[in-house]
């Protein structure tokens, strides 16, 4: 199901790329956005991504990604003004300029860089570092999505495990059907933060940052665990209907942690996965970003 994961997520966000893998002679603008994900004991992909104001996408492969060496594809400017200003606003040039404290070791390096008005900021982030901003891996992760960078590294996102060793509570991630239907990924903290990452088909692209009540988070996992979530199938995939979207949940509690697949047409699904799934909604209140 990885496979079909990476490409409900960003089959639909080709349509922000006005064309793809053809050799660019040069660049008309300056570096706007860059991404670097370096290697790991293990194979994590290495690569890199440059944005330039333009549209212009180049990637180079390094190692463990399914395309190496140097692949290019143009953005929409209008979507790289939108990237810089959306990243901007989240607070990006105030944070500092390193978060490398590696309490774990052997995890990646992730630098990105942003550039506004002439002015350059630049990001160091260990994967194991916890002091680093929630929104940080997601904006990370948001870079990915809009260069459709899967298509290279053969990896897509895995929202449950983006913010490294701040694990979240609890997850959900919409996916794409044939149709209009939100793609976004909402994740919540312990301490009531919740990050949502808007995909396709919403109201609101890319990161936003919110906070909730602690006490809600916990009632809402505590409640769920009781539900019978962790003995619940890892997957409900049954299509007596083609079409639909996968809704992907996952819960941490008490020193458990389970991740379910739920194709959004199986009618094996318990009453209370798809309770589980509105319920993190509702709590985020995603329709702020979702439907505007």
């Amino acid at each position: 199901m990885s496979s079909l994961r990476s490409f409900s997520i960003f089959a639909v966000l080709l349509t922000l790329v006005t064309a793809l893998a053809a050799p660019v002679a040069a660049q008309d603008g300056e570096i706007a956005v860059t991404l670097e994900r370096g290697v790991c004991f293990g194979t994590c992909p290495a690569y890199s991504i440059t944005i330039y104001t333009d549209g212009t996408v180049v990637y180079k492969g390094e190692r463990f990604v399914a395309a190496e060496g140097t692949r290019t594809l143009t953005l929409e400017p209008e979507v790289v003004e939108k990237l810089v200003a959306e990243i901007t606003a989240l607070g990006y040039f105030e944070w500092a300029d390193e978060y490398t404290e590696m309490t774990v070791t052997d995890l990646p390096t992730v630098i990105t860089s942003v550039t506004q008005n002439g002015e350059t900021k630049q990001i160091t982030r260990y994967a194991g570092d916890s002091s680093a901003p929630l929104a940080l891996p997601y904006i990370e992760a948001w870079i990915d999505i809009v260069t459709t960078s899967a298509q290279w590294t053969g990896v897509a996102p895995q929202f449950a495990t983006l913010s490294g060793f701040n694990t979240p509570v609890m997850t959900l991630e919409r996916t794409a059907c044939f149709g209009t239907c939100p793609v976004y990924g909402v994740a919540v903290f312990a301490d009531g933060t919740v990050v949502y990452l808007g995909m396709d088909h919403v109201d609101q692209l890319g990161v936003r940052v919110a906070q909730v009540e602690p006490d809600q988070v916990e009632f809402l996992a505590m409640h769920t665990a009781n539900s019978g979530y962790f003995g619940w199938q890892d997957e409900y995939l049954n299509q007596l209907m083609t079409d639909q979207s996968y809704v992907y949940t996952s819960l941490t509690w008490d020193d458990q942690f389970k991740a379910i697949n739920r194709y959004d047409g199986d009618p094996n699904a318990p009453v209370g996965l798809v309770w589980f799934e509105e319920a993190i909604d509702r709590l985020a209140n995603v329709e702020q970003w979702v439907a505007g």
